[in-house]
């Protein structure tokens, strides 16, 4: 690997950290901001899925905007609405604050990832992409790890409100030295072909959104998409309410919650980059063997979960699970990769982004439903094997090709 492309990687890699430290703020302090503001699991729940409306719509138009004016841009510009849309969640005194701010801090997320795969994609080739996507995104496995463990602390001893105004502040630095570090022409290097008249507005009249290619709406994306909806659901079902899972149900303090609810990101370091591997070596840039067998594992793992009470038991499967679900994730990029032409992969990224996301919006949401009515986070898991087994048959529905769309 060259300087330049390592010097990409680890700007990439800082600078999307910090958008999870941005993000996933709110899971580890939710038992403390429904008892200061007297709401229930599904007002709160509300409150997170109405991050997840927003950060679901925006990311067709961010992916589309990055294939337009470039992916550093379009960071730099959702980062610092992020960061401002945290500091004011701080002041929050009830649902008709919270919920405006959440969904402020999700158009600004949804800034984030589209960008930085249309900045991989142009500086990676087809058999290096899953390595590339799957390093450059340990990121979220770490910075999830360090906010559940901060979120924890910092909420427990300075009070939730804390935990939103430092991130928020912390933030807007990175994204400064992000801005100065990748220059233009290293981070957003434009494509040989038609990319120079996208630099203007011109562009954007001359072009249909929805007809900006096919491939991106195809019969393939859509099956792609699906399996997708799914893993998001299954993903943010766990990282939103499994801190608040374990502080309810085993009598723990909100720092040891966090702290063991961080194991389910926390197995990503070493996943996300093998899942890559697998991908890349063992299966020559296949994709479909590695994410059927992660959503088979993570379908048994779940349904073991939704029977055993014990503990440790307990744990051991919530970090298989989390393992695999980090070892997958990230090859659905890479599979929507191959099958997008090069100039609309911002795009691809977009709307893959957005079916996806549509499945954490009703995760978060429903899940609190579930257990307002349940009193009880077992029916949640068992929800989740359904989920599973539904990511898994639209897999199958796809004809896998190795060869990129030109």
């Amino acid at each position: 690997m060259t300087r330049a492309k390592f010097k990409i990687m680890f700007y990439c890699w800082l600078v999307y950290g910090f958008f999870y430290l941005n993000r996933l703020n709110l899971s580890p302090v939710i038992p403390l901001i429904m008892s200061d503001l007297d709401i229930s699991h599904a007002r709160i729940g509300l409150t997170g899925a109405s991050f997840y409306v927003f950060y679901t719509l925006v990311q067709l138009p961010a992916g589309y905007l990055s294939d337009l004016f470039g992916a550093r841009k379009v960071i730099v510009a959702g980062g610092l609405i992020s960061a401002f849309s945290n500091i004011v969640f701080s002041f929050g005194s009830g649902l008709w604050h919270l919920v405006p701010s959440q969904c402020l801090n999700g158009l600004g997320q949804g800034c984030g990832f589209s960008p930085i795969v249309k900045i991989i994609d142009q500086h990676f080739s087809f058999s290096q992409r899953g390595r590339a996507l799957g390093l450059v995104m340990t990121s979220t496995a770490v910075f999830t790890v360090a906010v559940f463990f901060l979120a924890g602390y910092i909420g427990q001893t300075f009070g939730w409100r804390a935990v939103f105004w430092s991130s928020g502040l912390v933030f807007i630095p990175v994204l400064i030295i992000f801005k100065i570090v990748i220059k233009p022409a290293s981070a957003d290097t434009a494509l040989k072909s038609s990319e120079t008249e996208s630099s203007s507005l011109a562009a954007i009249k001359d072009k249909s959104f929805v007809s900006i290619n096919k491939r991106v709406f195809s019969r393939e994306m859509c099956f792609l998409g699906l399996g997708f909806f799914c893993l998001c659901y299954i993903t943010y079902s766990n990282l939103i309410w499994l801190p608040s899972f374990l502080f309810e149900s085993y009598d723990m303090s909100l720092a040891q919650a966090g702290f063991f609810a961080a194991l389910y990101p926390l197995s990503g370091v070493i996943s996300r980059p093998l899942g890559g591997y697998i991908s890349d070596v063992v299966f020559k840039g296949g994709k479909k063997q590695t994410i059927l067998i992660g959503l088979l594992v993570i379908l048994i793992s779940t349904l073991i979960l939704s029977v055993i009470e014990d503990f440790n038991i307990n744990v051991c499967f919530i970090i298989v699970i989390g393992f695999f679900d980090n070892l997958i994730g990230l090859l659905f990029f890479a599979w929507m990769l191959d099958m997008v032409p090069k100039k609309s992969s911002g795009s691809g990224a977009g709307a893959l982004q957005f079916f996806g996301h549509m499945g954490t919006v009703l995760a978060i949401y429903f899940s609190g439903v579930a257990m307002d009515s349940f009193h009880s986070y077992r029916p949640v898991f068992i929800i989740l094997c359904g989920i599973s087994i539904l990511g898994i048959i639209s897999v199958l529905m796809i004809s896998e090709s190795r060869e990129k769309k030109l």
